[in-house]
């Protein structure tokens, strides 16, 4: 659970990092079928959505804070 902006900011920042990983992973592998390519992307895939989730739950909150 993201608790303010600070780790709001770090866990954009890892989701990037994730999707960049992502984008790599399926230039490298192309089309291939490995084993372990296929396990790699489904696990980078994994943590983005959780990361994701987290990012879009945090916002839901920030938006139903009342304004200071």
């Amino acid at each position: 659970m993201i608790k303010n902006e600070r780790e709001y900011r770090i866990t954009k920042a890892q989701a990037e990092k994730f999707e960049r990983a992502l984008a790599d992973l399926s230039a490298l592998g192309g089309d291939r079928s490995d084993l372990l390519v296929k396990a790699q992307r489904e696990a980078i895939q994994s943590q983005l959505e959780e990361l994701q989730d987290q990012i879009a739950e945090y916002q839901a909150r920030r938006l139903q804070e009342p304004r200071r």
